[in-house]
């Protein structure tokens, strides 16, 4: 089974209404596909990154997306994504 991420999902400038699916205290700012891709490969994910791909709520932009095998709950994979994600920031 597969689960998608959407850049909005982890985006800390989006509201929930606009998408976001993790806390403001997990999110990040400006999530790019590169970095999703990287933190899901880390967590043995076997990510895929579709770049032309538009989330629905904002149909007129070209978020893309990246889909990864769903090992654990989503909003699980979301927060250890985001985690790692600045971890790589901070370094």
């Amino acid at each position: 089974m597969r689960a998608t991420i959407w850049p909005v999902y982890i985006d800390a400038k989006k509201t929930k209404h606009e998408g976001r699916k993790v806390s403001l205290e997990h999110a990040i700012t400006a999530p790019k596909l590169r970095e999703i891709s990287r933190a899901a490969k880390k967590l043995g994910l076997n990510p895929d990154v579709e770049k032309d791909k538009s989330y629905s709520k904002s149909w007129w932009e070209n978020s893309g997306r990246v889909t990864v095998d769903k090992t654990m709950p989503k909003r699980e994979i979301l927060m250890k994504v985001s985690n790692i994600i600045r971890g790589y920031r901070e370094k």
